[in-house]
């Protein structure tokens, strides 16, 4: 009996572990569908004063939030909503400011809505999932606010909402920080033409270099050098933005969570079951061939021989 279900129990195992290995990497390795991530950048500034029209040295915060929309997502495609406010440091300001600000501390507030595929991390153009850019219709391509998992070393687009353009993230090279390995991109965009102010037109430029943890796609660090010229050639904006340390730590410790839990979804658990089912099914056939009677052996019933005796033995 114990036999039968030793070789149950390792059969039932052995089949769990090929199932895991199978269909685990599938479930493991898909953005997940409850961020709630706050990101806080820091760094100098120069901003144009419209009053006086003098160019002046200030220390910005942009602090963005980034939120899973999980009534539009699914099991395919994530839907992120996010916000952007940029506020000078003056005064210990508040997370955000409106434009009213008696300090006149806002830079600028966008959001950003963008639907993407929860395992490539690519944009997904489907007008149910109400993609938008400052609540007008916009087209993402390519990467927005992740890499993909096992990401490459290799190019890659990455959307950049301020210009709607996707320019290439060009892998360049492998750096070490907080403990963790991560890939290097860099993605430039050079004066484009775009508004830099409500009915201003100006030119634009942006590079944006990111550290990425290879496996789980997340950003680790990120950071951006932003320039906006009017038509004179007087600069509106030149700001460089990193994230805080606290940024860099919360986002090294989202990706080595995620690391974890993948190693164990698709390498411990597969293992585990693999080696209990293959101990049981040893186990469960050693003890089925010991509890069989040897061959060529009598059975022996206990009974007192009764057979007759030979004739003529007195």
């Amino acid at each position: 009996m114990l036999s039968s279900v030793l070789v149950l129990v390792g059969v039932f195992c052995i089949v769990l572990a090929g199932l895991l290995a199978f269909y685990a990497p599938g479930k493991a390795l898909k953005t997940p569908l409850n961020l709630n991530i706050k990101q806080i950048a820091t760094g100098p500034a120069k901003i144009l004063n419209s009053s006086t029209g003098q160019v002046e040295d200030t220390q910005l915060i942009a602090t963005r939030r980034v939120r899973t929309d999980s009534s539009a997502s699914d099991s395919s495609v994530t839907v992120i909503q996010e916000t952007l406010c940029i506020v000078k440091n003056v005064g210990n300001p508040p997370e955000c400011v409106d434009k009213d600000d008696p300090q006149a501390r806002l830079v600028s507030f966008t959001t950003d809505r963008v639907a993407a595929d929860r395992k490539s991390a690519e944009s997904v153009n489907d007008s149910k999932y109400g993609e938008n850019i400052n609540g007008a219709g916009a087209k993402h391509i390519g990467l927005t606010y992740k890499f993909p998992f096992n990401a490459k070393k290799q190019t890659y687009k990455f959307f950049d909402p301020q210009s709607q353009q996707s320019p290439d993230a060009k892998y360049l090279g492998t750096d070490k920080l907080l403990g963790m390995s991560l890939y290097k991109y860099e993605a430039v965009i050079s004066n484009v033409s775009l508004d830099v102010g409500p009915g201003i037109p100006g030119t634009y430029s942006d590079t944006r270099t990111v550290w990425v943890d290879p496996k789980t796609g997340t950003i680790v660090k990120g950071i951006e050098h932003q320039v906006r010229t009017l038509t004179s050639g007087l600069t509106a904006l030149d700001t460089t933005l990193t994230f805080d340390a606290a940024s860099q730590k919360y986002q090294a410790d989202f990706a080595k969570n995620g690391k974890r839990k993948i190693l164990l979804l698709t390498v411990i658990l597969p293992i585990v079951a693999f080696v209990l089912g293959l101990l049981a099914l040893v186990f469960g056939l050693l003890l089925a061939f010991r509890s069989r009677p040897e061959s060529g052996r009598p059975v022996q019933t206990g009974e007192p021989d009764r057979s007759p005796e030979p004739v003529g033995r007195h």
